[in-house]
């Protein structure tokens, strides 16, 4: 089989696969290396991994993306004002097309952003590269999944890993990427799956977010979502600060243990804003089939006068992910869901400590105008569409 014939193969394997996962749902999973059973020659292949992957980053950056300069097997380091050889001995030709692609990819998004008229800046050398892309099952990446075990191209043993049986055993596996955190390494596994049949219910309700409760419904139900900086975070904080002032230096080794320590503490404070908002999202998506909502500028809410209490909520979370759902049709920032009547259609504006809603035009009263703006803003939606 002569080249050609090989590539065009390959292509159609490719549009094959495409047209596959085009009926499939997408999904990503989460799976933690257990890191008692990493040993030591493992941790030295992974540090190697992580620092070739810098330097092969930088040397594109600095270079100018050259495609010729994909597979390349060494490059130059700059080690003080010196430039000295380093030879890339364990990452993988796949895993080095996949780093130069990414750099594209991020080229790209920074062009995108520029035509639109956004303020960007250029792609930056990294003194620390925390995530290695692995985009192809079965040769950068395996799986093991009756002894638990995932194998990376390169590195003599498999990791041993926890969470492998939330991926359904009709699921078609692609690609994935190891990251490493302060709580550990992760594997990000994307997977297509068969789509569920489901369930139609019928119901349509309105969404309006709001400081007091973060999520009101039409229906009147309401959702709050408050995760507070724990007394860990604080405590560790302080030991930050004074071990910077006490030694004087910023990378001395007690600032840089309490630095892991602190990202790890505030790891676990997002995880629990992103459990609970994937709950949130779920019951919203599995109990209503029409969904309405405003573009709220929940970024503006926190840089004012209620920086913390966004803070400690996951509204963004929230509105990001029923963004990207099919069922959630979203209205402009611009309309007025709070002021508006829906009897006579006349605005009327609310000092923030009134809780009911009373139109001066009409007369009309609701008990809850967190309710009555959700109201408004599903009403807006069914009258548009």
């Amino acid at each position: 089989m002569n080249k050609e014939e090989k590539n065009k193969k390959i292509a159609q394997r490719r549009q094959a696969t495409y047209k596959r996962h085009s009926s499939m749902i997408c999904k990503t999973y989460e799976i933690k290396a257990v890191s008692s059973k990493l040993n030591s020659e493992q941790k030295q292949s992974l540090n190697q991994y992580f620092k070739e992957a810098k330097w092969l980053r930088n040397f594109h950056i600095a270079h100018g993306f050259d495609r010729n300069l994909r597979d390349i097997k060494e490059i130059e380091v700059k080690v003080g004002k010196t430039l000295e050889n380093r030879s890339l001995s364990i990452l993988g030709s796949q895993v080095k097309q996949d780093i130069f692609d990414n750099l594209i990819s991020e080229l790209r998004s920074l062009s995108s952003n520029k035509k639109q008229g956004n303020k960007v800046g250029k792609l930056k050398y990294k003194s620390v590269c925390n995530m290695l892309p692995l985009r192809q099952y079965g040769t950068t990446y395996k799986i093991d999944f009756y002894h638990n075990r995932i194998k990376v191209q390169n590195i003599k043993k498999p990791f041993y890993v926890k969470g492998l049986k939330q991926i359904p055993e009709e699921a078609d596996i692609t690609n994935a990427k190891l990251v490493r955190k302060a709580s550990g390494l992760y594997f990000y596994i994307t997977c297509y799956e068969k789509p569920k049949i489901k369930v139609i219910t019928n119901r349509q309700i309105g969404i309006d977010f709001g400081i007091k409760d973060n999520l009101t419904l039409s229906d009147g139900l309401t959702f709050n979502i408050k995760v507070k900086e724990n007394e860990t975070i604080k405590r560790l904080s302080k030991k930050l600060n004074r071990a910077f002032i006490k030694y004087g230096k910023k990378y001395s080794r007690n600032h840089r243990k309490l630095k892991v320590k602190l990202k790890v503490a505030y790891e676990k404070l997002t995880n629990q804003k992103k459990d609970q908002t994937n709950k949130v999202v779920h019951f919203l998506l599995n109990n209503y089939d029409y969904i309405a909502m405003q573009d709220e500028m929940i970024a503006n809410w926190h840089s004012g006068l209620f920086g913390k209490q966004v803070q400690h909520s996951s509204m963004g979370f929230i509105k990001a992910k029923l963004k990207n759902s099919l069922k959630v049709h979203v209205v402009e920032t611009s309309f007025p869901s709070t002021q508006i009547c829906p009897i006579c259609g006349s605005l009327t504006k609310h000092p923030l400590n009134k809780r009911d809603y009373d139109c001066k035009a009409c007369g009309y009263h609701h008990d809850s105008r967190d309710i009555k703006s959700a109201q408004s803003i599903l009403d807006y939606v069914l009258m548009m569409s």
